[in-house]
């Protein structure tokens, strides 16, 4: 009876325990499967996420932005390539490659392209200056060296075509070509430079346009262009000096090559600043004025950076277009050779509303 006892208390401990076992199976499993569900979940969120990135990226895969920078008159000499104490010249000698453009140069950096406009000539031959039928004139030329100061400073294009190249002649020209490609900038003359990112092409036609025959070359270069590339710009040299209003004969011929489908087309030569018109498709920009001048002190004081953004839809070629002024100094404080960008909001106001043809004068 006793051992029965004991046996029934035995068979009801087993009976419980696998009850209890049942029940702790059932719950690790309930909760085994909520945190599997759990992971679930979550691989499938971020499955989701990546999708989206994914998509996202491809997105913005579909379209490239270009930034370009355009920069008037630079000339890295002084007349007849003289040198004494505290000209230009001796401050090249005496200064790196970067320190000429050393107070706007990051800007430079953090675009795509720079342009100028290469206003003397470079070499290291004795030449003869080229013989000038107006008065007063001048001639303009420094080291082969110092092409490397473009390089230096983050400038990518050159423009050869202007009123100085040849002052010293053909060999005066062919000796700058030759000091721009060994500082590694390409220059540019009247036949096109593309400027190319992704799949995208720039033609860059930089052309003297002081006669109508030069504007109609430049409408038959342009019509070359149209079907190899996806924007077009003008970068001419013309105009009357020290004039704050572009001449009836630039209009037209600016307008003439906008409708022949130059998309900007931006002016130098005058050295001094003139507005920006909006012409139907395209933005024309009639004078930058000089930038940097190594030689007597300019007629004005003010220049512009002038900066475009172009962001192109790879699938369908559209682009849009945004422009920036930044108003600089062409002879900064710390030396008068060096440009700068001002900083007074009073200044800057005068510069940029005199660009989009608020103001009679920037100053």
């Amino acid at each position: 009876m006793k051992k029965n006892k004991y046996l029934y208390i035995a068979i009801s401990y087993l009976i419980l325990g696998l009850l209890i076992a049942c029940y702790v199976n059932l719950y690790f499993n309930a909760s085994l499967t909520i945190q599997t569900k759990k992971n679930i979940e979550n691989n499938t969120y971020n499955s989701l996420i990546a999708n989206i990135n994914g998509d996202y990226s491809k997105q913005q895969n579909d379209k490239v932005t270009i930034d370009l920078t355009f920069i008037g008159d630079s000339l890295l000499a002084s007349s007849k390539g003289i040198r004494r104490s505290g000209n230009f010249l001796d401050l090249l000698e005496t200064h790196d490659y970067t320190y000429p453009y050393k107070n706007v140069s990051d800007l430079f950096k953090e675009d795509d392209f720079t342009i100028a406009n290469g206003e003397n000539v470079f070499t290291d031959k004795e030449l003869s200056e080229i013989a000038k039928d107006y008065n007063p004139a001048y001639w303009y030329y420094s080291s082969s060296k110092f092409a490397n100061i473009y390089k230096a400073s983050s400038i990518e294009v050159v423009s050869t075509m202007n009123n100085h190249t040849y002052d010293y002649g053909n060999q005066g020209y062919l000796d700058t070509i030759e000091a721009l490609k060994k500082a590694d900038v390409t220059y540019g003359a009247f036949d096109e430079v593309i400027l190319e990112k992704e799949e995208i092409k720039i033609g860059l036609i930089c052309c003297n346009l002081f006669h109508k025959f030069q504007a109609n070359e430049v409408v038959k270069k342009i019509k070359q262009l149209k079907n190899e590339t996806n924007y077009i710009i003008v970068y001419f040299h013309g105009g009357v000096e020290y004039q704050y209003k572009p001449t009836s004969d630039i209009i037209n011929y600016a307008h003439k090559i906008s409708d022949a489908g130059a998309n900007l087309i931006i002016g130098c030569h005058p050295h001094v600043l003139q507005p920006i018109e909006n012409y139907k498709n395209s933005k024309i920009v009639y004078s930058l004025g000089s930038f940097l001048f190594g030689d007597r002190l300019t007629f004005s004081n003010k220049t512009i950076i002038y900066q475009i953004n172009l962001e192109f839809d790879l699938k369908t070629k559209a682009f849009m277009v945004t422009d920036k002024i930044i108003p600089c100094y062409i002879y900064g404080k710390e030396d008068r050779w060096l440009p700068e960008i001002i900083e007074n909001d009073n200044e800057k106001k005068k510069v940029i509303d005199f660009m989009n043809g608020l103001r009679e004068t920037p100053e």
